[in-house]
């Protein structure tokens, strides 16, 4: 058999759709959650980014920007809230769905060696490319300077000299405020110049099996079995710079001391001399589009990402039947199989350096072994009772020895009626990146600063360990209460690293459930109805940043404090006491746990001309949490955004003669916002803090329609509506937990594209 795909996906941007076309936050971080829990459906809009093409720059005591005609000006109004916005709209070159093309090859086939034995290949190979756009990068002189200060002014053979591109009204307000007797200048500028980020990405997957099967006797059968994987991706992205280049580029001056030895002239160049020998070209950060193809040239930095992943996996299977009971043959399978993985990820030598005015990310590689050991068990005990067992032993290069088995009982209690459970152990092993990652800068959101809005008066322990930070005592001083502006809220940093001492996780489960087949009563019908009970201790998770900021102000553990990096004075865009690094790292959790109830239908009958069939699929979720350490009080989730306690999908479908008709609903339950998210911004007015699920939003259903047409046995014609009602996507605003860059809601539980169609052609040659 041999298989080829093809498939080419385009782009929907957030500017695409009225609710995310426009930068904006949830109102909810201007109200009291208690008081005014509707305003998290507000937006505050627009909330442009203060990060301006035309740049933004303090000098002395003195801001400046550039009109929309390229005029310098002082002030610098981010929102338009006294008059045209100065800020930057990134929602307009933000991605919804990312453009994506396909190619898939797929075979499988076998040879009988003889009655009894055959070999066996299946291979699968994967080509994928995709393109995803972001707004053009927010770059600061912060990137480049530890001080966050560019020098305007530079001595050099007794004569100070100027650089030539800051603007006059600029120069004369800059002073000097690092203490080196020179001016110096703040600058902040979203580099349209350099044009959008984004990258492309191809990515290669192969995967090779091999191997014979067979029978050995009458009631033993065999398979072993040779598998290689491997996928290589290729990265390259652009809209970065790189920042050594740029500094230099930035430190320009007027060429009157014949400084390249090219004679005195009032042209620009670049200062150091060495900088100069490798095609330094000076660049002009004032006003729009004001950087030129040289300069760009010169410190544009594509970064370049390249991972290799591989696995290969030898193993065999042996099934058969060991005696014979009154009810029946005991069954038994049994197999060993050794697996080793390696992975490993690069980036370019300035990405991993941080660089090139992004996330510094090392490299990533590791690998490790396993070899494991299975046997399984079907007892039958009654003719209407069977035990099934199974157990796994796994020696891991990392961890070490698990342990996984499962115990099951399958019961009929009369025609029609089937009962089984299930008890079951289970485990998983630290992967690569889990164990070996270094540490990779990010930059979280949704996060509440406990220190927000304290003053030096407010009491408690959040409010005792927030001032005793100098540089929230600082902003306290300064504004009567800790007071954060746009950039403290969006520019929060931190490091995200593995751990090697990490240990498996382990799960516990039990699952109990009925089988309804009423043939006698209603034909056609059959219904399962299943509760299940998952614990998982010691999970692998990154500790939570909000945990780690609520345990170090007031939270009882001040050694999460270690984690926080808050800056001690005001320093360019931000405030003094801000955050600007939180730092995290894989730990061995308290653990995770799910309990619920699934329950699935389905019916088909003859009706009228044709087959009328129907399945419905629903999952009541009773509880869910998560405790990010041992000993930490539990985080519950059953309920809120992405977790609703009731989902389900009806399907109905129509068949008859060459016409097939298929109507899909599904149903998405109410849910509530992130408690523990809320209760950072809940001020004293709510005496017994905010009550769970407090604030929500309600259910949602979809419906999809479908249609096809058998031309000929061979050809299909097809075609259908999803999102038929054209249903729009629940407010979940910038700022608010659960909600995705650019979308303005969850976009991995409810539909941020709206109304799509589609038709078809399928074909069997």
């Amino acid at each position: 058999m041999f298989h080829l795909g093809y498939s080419d996906q385009g782009a929907v941007y957030s500017r695409d759709r009225d609710i995310s076309a426009v930068d904006q936050i949830s109102a909810i971080y201007f109200n009291d959650p208690y008081e005014n829990p509707g305003s998290i459906f507000e937006y505050v809009r627009p909330y442009y980014s203060s990060f301006s093409p035309q740049g933004r720059f303090d000098a002395g005591d003195t801001r400046f920007t550039f009109d929309e005609n390229n005029n310098l000006k002082e002030g610098f109004d981010t929102n338009g809230d006294n008059g045209p916005a100065d800020g930057f709209n990134r929602s307009g070159r933000r991605t919804i769905a990312i453009p994506t093309e396909r190619y898939l090859f797929a075979s499988n086939g076998s040879y009988e060696l003889d009655d009894n034995h055959k070999f066996f290949y299946e291979a699968t190979y994967a080509a994928t490319t995709s393109v995803t756009e972001l707004e053009p990068f927010p770059f600061a002189s912060d990137d480049i300077y530890s001080n966050g200060r560019v020098p305007i002014e530079f001595m050099r053979n007794g004569e100070l000299l100027r650089n030539p591109y800051v603007p006059d009204a600029i120069y004369n307000s800059a002073t000097d405020t690092d203490g080196d007797g020179m001016r110096d200048i703040f600058f902040a500028k979203r580099l349209a110049d350099i044009g959008n980020r984004g990258y492309q990405a191809d990515r290669d997957t192969f995967r090779f099996t091999t191997g014979f099967e067979g029978q050995i006797s009458d009631n033993w059968y065999y398979d072993a079995y040779y598998i290689y994987g491997k996928t290589k991706e290729n990265q390259v992205s652009n809209g970065l710079v790189n920042v050594q280049n740029f500094r230099y580029a930035l430190e320009a001056v007027t060429d009157t001391q014949d400084l390249d030895g090219d004679g005195i002239t009032d042209e620009a160049i670049c200062l150091d001399e060495t900088a100069r020998g490798f095609g330094c070209t000076p660049i002009n950060v004032f006003g729009f589009n004001s950087i030129t193809s040289d300069a760009f040239d010169y410190v544009k930095a594509p970064s370049m990402l390249s991972t290799r992943v591989e696995q290969e996996i030898i193993g065999a299977n042996f099934t058969g039947e060991l005696f014979e009971l009154p009810a029946g043959y005991v069954g038994v399978a049994f197999g060993a199989e050794y697996r080793e993985e390696f992975s490993r990820s690069e980036f370019d030598a300035l990405q991993q350096a941080g660089l090139n005015a992004g996330n510094a990310i090392p490299a990533t590689e590791g690998e490790f072994d396993v070899t494991e050991y299975y046997v399984e068990a079907n007892v039958p005990v009654l003719d209407s009772l069977s035990l099934k067992a199974a157990v796994r032993l796994s020696d891991y290069s990392t961890v070490g020895n698990t342990e996984s088995w499962n115990v099951g009982l399958d019961w009929t209690v009369v025609d029609g009626v089937r009962v089984r459970a299930t008890r079951a152990r289970s485990t998983r092993a630290p992967n690569i990146d889990e164990l070996y990652s270094p540490p990779s800068q990010t930059f979280p959101s949704d996060l509440i600063d406990p220190c927000n809005g304290v003053t030096a008066s407010s009491s408690g322990a959040a409010a005792d360990a927030c001032r005793a930070d100098a540089g929230v005592a600082a902003n306290i001083a300064e504004n009567g209460e800790f007071t954060l502006n746009q950039s403290d809220i969006q520019g929060i940093s931190g490091f995200d690293r593995g751990n090697t001492e990490l240990t498996e996780e382990v799960g516990d489960s039990f699952t109990v459930g009925i089988v309804l087949t009423p043939e006698n009563i209603i034909s056609g019908l059959d219904i399962t109805i299943d509760y299940f009970d998952i614990e998982i201790e010691d999970a692998i998770v990154s500790t939570p940043r909000q945990f780690i900021l609520d345990q170090c102000y007031g939270g009882g553990d001040t050694s999460f404090c270690d984690f926080i990096t808050r800056r001690p004075t005001n320093a360019g865009n931000n405030s003094a006491g801000s955050i600007e690094f939180i730092d995290s790292g894989q730990s061995n959790s308290g653990g995770t746990a799910t309990e619920g109830v699934d329950l699935t239908a389905t019916y088909s009958t003859d009706l009228g001309p044709g087959m009328f069939k129907s399945r419905l699929a629903y999952t009541y979720l009773i509880d869910g949490y998560d405790i990010p350490l041992p000993g930490a009080d539990k985080d519950n989730w059953a309920g809120e955004i992405g977790y609703s306690e009731h989902k389900a999908n009806w399907t109905f479908g129509y068949d008859v003669d060459d016409f097939s008709f298929n109507w899909s609903m599904t149903y998405i339950g109410a849910a509530d916002f992130d408690d523990q998210f809320l209760a950072g911004l809940v001020s004293d007015s709510a005496p017994d803090g905010l009550p769970a699920g407090y604030i929500g939003i309600g259910s949602e259903v979809y419906h999809d329609i479908q249609l096809s047409y058998y031309i000929t046995e061979q050809y299909e014609l097809y075609g259908g509506v999803d999102n038929l009602l054209d249903n729009e996507a629940p407010r979940i605003l910038t700022g608010i937990s659960g909600n995705d860059t650019g979308t303005e809601t969850d976009a991995g539980t409810y539909d941020p594209i709206g109304q799509r169609f589609y038709v078809g052609i399928r074909a069997k040659f």
